[in-house]
């Protein structure tokens, strides 16, 4: 994989999640977090992002991370929320069933939340024109969304990850591009080759083009509103 540049979707990222916790207290925000490669670069950039602003370094422990968990997850994705929680010294709290009522549960569960940090991309499905910071649809629980990482590509998000050392779930190592539930999500065929016979898969960040970072997922039926999914 090419050294993508992304100096400057990092400082831009950073101004976003900069003007949440602006307009926004630490307790009235929490993060969305799926297990998958972008919510764990948001979360990474966040908590940075706070310990300049608070001065601290143990101010991950006052961000509220919410762990929506898809029916018939990984057990790989599952570890990997637990390693996540040790090594950024966070308390993830997990949370089950349908997006829209899981939403519902969040906010009815502290009434102080008025927004939802979100790893979302502009190549993810109906994504191409959301903007950094808007409110759920009025079908919707309402929150204000905020959308820091929506200018990223996919080999930026492993270029991050990769330079900067970030943890990522053992899967992408298997040829998993995007990760949904055991039902729709398989290595993506792109990255197949044959070693002695057995079909072998390359790591994610070697995929050669982007527009198929997809091939290996299945329909889904998770989705914040018709114009955001929730992918990893």
């Amino acid at each position: 994989m090419d050294i993508q540049n992304i100096e400057t979707v990092i400082e831009e990222s950073k101004q976003v999640i900069e003007e949440c916790f602006n307009l926004f207290k630490l307790d009235e925000v929490f993060l969305c977090f799926n297990g998958g490669k972008d919510c764990t670069v948001l979360l990474d950039l966040t908590i940075s992002v706070l310990k300049t602003k608070f001065k601290t370094n143990d101010v991950a422990k006052g961000l509220k991370v919410v762990y929506i968990q898809t029916k018939g997850p990984f057990i790989e994705i599952e570890e990997f929320v637990k390693e996540i929680e040790l090594y950024y010294g966070i308390e993830i709290v997990v949370m089950g069933g349908e997006l829209k009522a899981t939403l519902q549960r969040i906010l009815e569960s502290d009434k102080r939340v008025k927004a939802g940090l979100m790893g979302t991309r502009r190549t993810d499905p109906h994504s191409e024109k959301l903007v950094f910071m808007q409110k759920t649809d009025p079908n919707w629980p309402q929150m204000m969304r905020v959308f820091p990482l929506l200018n990223w590509s996919y080999h930026q998000i492993w270029s991050y990850i990769l330079q900067r050392k970030v943890p990522y779930c053992k899967l992408y190592d298997r040829g998993y591009t995007s990760i949904g539930s055991i039902y729709n999500t398989l290595p993506n065929k792109s990255l197949a080759f044959t070693d002695n016979g057995r079909t072998m898969y390359h790591p994610a960040w070697m995929l050669a083009d982007a527009e198929l970072e997809r091939a290996g997922r299945g329909p889904t039926n998770g989705h914040i509103n018709t114009e955001n999914q929730i992918d990893q």
